[in-house]
């Protein structure tokens, strides 16, 4: 079950059309391999989906007239999506998805702390604007970006969650890789399944939920700032704290 329960107003059509690409091929490898199965993958039956937050009629009815349109008519049984719900029973749900897709703050905290591996995307800091064959194809579909940037905090978030939950393997520097890490997370179940009990075993020492750390931290950068002799004329100066 791949999951992303952001506002759907977050998601651009190249991240879109990316994940229903890498779903349309997990589909494919699941109903290969149980074609002796005959009545599981008529069905479809534990094959992938995709599992979206509802926001409206509108909202569903063009990302399922999209996906007919340019993937089929049997990929539109691969999106399931949920309404918005109070907090206890959204992590609860949250629990069942596998994957967790996009870039998210507080989701994507909420999806590392159950344990649930989040993919990310992150462009490689050097400025370096090259176009992969997954952009290229997306953008062949509908007049986008050359590229997805994430040079902005919004982007970069997912990537700073998952390193300091020491999860940076699943980090990737461009889509074409970010679209074979979702396939490789349905088809590789051995590799998956270490990438989940890794997470498991990080959450209760990782940096990301070790509350005391972050306090003592953020006390420490208030000292800082309160020594600190800024004016009008002066450039405030970037604050780094560092453990003791």
């Amino acid at each position: 079950v791949y999951c992303c329960h952001s506002r759907p107003d977050k998601i651009d059509p190249s991240t879109f059309r990316t994940w229903i690409r890498a779903l349309s091929t997990a589909r494919s490898e699941y109903f290969a391999r149980h074609s002796d199965e005959r009545d599981l993958a008529s069905s479809g039956s534990g094959a992938p989906i995709l599992w979206l937050l509802r926001s409206g009629k509108e909202m569903e009815q063009n990302l399922r007239q999209l996906v007919r349109k340019e993937f089929g008519e049997r990929m539109e049984d691969a999106l399931l999506f949920a309404d918005v719900s109070e907090r206890n029973e959204h992590l609860r749900r949250l629990g069942c998805a596998d994957v967790f897709l996009y870039n998210a703050h507080t989701l994507g905290c909420d999806a590392l702390y159950l344990g649930l591996p989040m993919i990310s995307l992150l462009r490689d800091s050097s400025g370096d604007t090259s176009t992969s064959a997954s952009d290229n194809q997306a953008n062949s579909i509908c007049d986008d970006q050359s590229t997805i940037a994430t040079d902005k905090l919004a982007s970069r978030v997912g990537a700073s969650l998952l390193r300091a939950a020491e999860v940076d393997d699943l980090v990737y520097p461009n889509m074409s890789d970010y679209e074979d890490a979702m396939v490789k997370c349905a088809i590789n179940t051995k590799w998956f399944e270490s990438i989940r009990k890794r997470l498991r075993l990080s959450v209760p020492v990782s940096p990301l939920f070790d509350t005391e750390r972050w306090v003592r931290n953020l006390e420490a950068s208030f000292v800082q700032m309160k020594s600190m002799n800024c004016d009008q004329t002066n450039a405030f100066p970037d604050i780094i704290v560092t453990d003791p």
